[in-house]
């Protein structure tokens, strides 16, 4: 049994790393545009804390109750009146399409000939253009998404309950939570958190069937 006050704290820990990367990205002080290269740490982080999210969903999934029942075909959405396809159709379903002549391959690539000086003076006198800041709309609505679900987790882990009861149900085997790498760019806190992370998720689905 997963203590609650152990997830809520690792729920504020990434809230404030949240906080902190846009900070240092510039999303929050809006000071200056922001550069492709704060972006891309920015969203580095960003996949970094998505990862735990997903994985304290999981130890959250695991401690509700559900009661799902397996899923038959007419509750799936698959009729059982729809015609099989036939067997030439199955075999060779776009034979009716190779029709006419066959046109070479890159019909509009040019002779290619070896680089010379002119070539390289050429490209040189080409105006430059200063890099495009970053698309910040983008990047606030992730970090807007991201801190929402960090904030209320409680509908994603009742969906992620389901889910799993649906795996569970339909025979699959259990999922593993492999050890997640970089761990060494997060803080020390948010670094042990990620750390425990796949043998609570082991322990905590102990009791699914698994052959292995």
């Amino acid at each position: 049994m997963i203590a609650n006050g152990f997830i809520r704290d690792s729920f504020n820990a990434m809230i404030g790393a949240l906080e902190c990367a846009a900070e240092r990205a510039g999303l929050i002080t809006r000071h200056a545009p922001v550069t492709r290269a704060a972006a891309r740490r920015f969203m580095s982080r960003l996949r970094q804390l998505e990862t735990l999210l997903r994985r304290l969903l999981v130890l959250m999934a695991a401690e509700l109750e559900l009661d799902m029942q397996p899923l038959t075909p007419a509750k799936a959405g698959v009729s059982s009146s729809k015609p099989a396809p036939s067997n030439t159709t199955r075999a060779h379903p776009e034979r009716s399409r190779r029709t006419g002549t066959r046109t070479p391959g890159f019909p509009l690539l040019r002779i290619l000939r070896p680089y010379t000086a002119e070539d390289a003076a050429r490209l040189s006198a080409l105006p430059r253009r200063a890099p495009r800041p970053a698309d910040e709309t983008l990047l606030v609505h992730r970090y807007c998404t991201l801190l929402k679900h960090l904030q209320h987790p409680e509908r994603l882990a009742r969906r992620m309950a389901r889910h799993l009861a649906r795996l569970r149900t339909g025979g699959e085997i259990r999922p593993t939570c492999a050890p997640q790498p970089g761990l060494h760019r997060l803080s020390a806190e948010l670094g042990a958190l990620a750390a425990c992370l796949p043998a609570l998720i082991a322990a905590a689905l102990s009791d699914w069937y698994d052959t292995g």
